[in-house]
């Protein structure tokens, strides 16, 4: 296999694994029902076909899909901590179900080597990987005829450039981490107590919302580099050229971002044969 060249600056890249593997540590029923639920709403219907994982981080989503039904469960990271925690996840939540992860780098793989699924899933992966185009361009690949893909993408906003390099920093400097994580997280929950919500409520409940810790979100939002976002209508537009027709999308208004942006996410459904 010929290496993909990635980002000239990959050496600044955020140590994903490092952070999944924190957050597998806390999963318990709740979270993997939430996650559970999450992912039917997206992609009902996942019962008896085969779901390819792009990007696995704790193995949460993968776990999700085995437990709606999913035939086999195939899925990667280019990270290898957490294709170890995925593993441990499966082994420990999921020990009879067809399954397997592995380390791969999903530039630099095809279709004839990994084979074509009923399901493709990126959640909040592609846009971290320096080159999000031809990632997103990649993942269509593995899908199979009338098959679906399933994306999570970064909205873009007027502040994603500086919110690029605030992350460069970040995932470059690892002393500083603890202070910029404390000042932003409490600027954060400042403004939330300022629209009239409870700060400490918002905390406690920030894991059954959205299946993270409140910390271990901030903290991921902040190192996550390499960084782009999206346009809707430019993604809409770029997957229909290849075949694919939106089935249904979910948060896809872009917030101001001053304090970062969420992911939209959307379903395509592959609508002539496999490339």
């Amino acid at each position: 296999m010929t290496p993909v060249k990635r980002a000239k600056d990959e050496g600044t890249r955020y140590d994903f694994g490092t952070n999944w593997a924190r957050f597998a540590e806390t999963l318990d029923d709740g979270m993997i029902e939430q996650a559970v639920g999450n992912l039917d709403r997206l992609l009902p219907g996942l019962e008896g076909g085969s779901f390819l994982d792009i990007g696995c981080g704790s193995g949460l989503h993968s776990l999700a899909a085995v437990k709606l039904g999913a035939s086999k469960v195939h899925a990667f990271d280019l990270d290898a901590v957490s294709v170890e925690t995925t593993r441990m996840v499966l082994n420990r939540f999921a020990p009879g179900a067809e399954w397997d992860v592995e380390v791969k780098d999903m530039l630099a793989s095809t279709p004839q080597q990994i084979g074509l699924f009923d399901t493709v899933y990126s959640w909040g992966v592609l846009h971290h990987t320096g080159r999000m185009w031809e990632a997103i361009d990649r993942a269509a690949t593995f899908v199979a005829p009338g098959g679906r893909l399933a994306l999570a993408l970064y909205l873009k906003t007027r502040f994603c450039a500086l919110w690029r390099l605030e992350k460069a920093f970040y995932s470059r400097h690892k002393g500083i981490r603890p202070l910029l994580l404390g000042l932003f997280g409490s600027a954060n929950l400042a403004c939330r107590t300022l629209g009239g919500k409870n700060p400490v409520a918002y905390v406690r409940n920030y894991r059954r919302n959205r299946g993270m810790s409140f910390w271990r979100d901030i903290d991921d939002w902040l190192g996550g580099y390499p960084y782009d976002s999206v346009e809707p209508a430019a993604l809409v537009a770029f997957i229909e050229q290849r075949g694919f027709g939106l089935e249904r999308s979910f948060n896809t208004a872009p917030p101001f971002g001053l304090f970062g942006t969420g992911c939209g996410e959307w379903v395509f459904r592959r609508r002539s044969s496999a490339r």
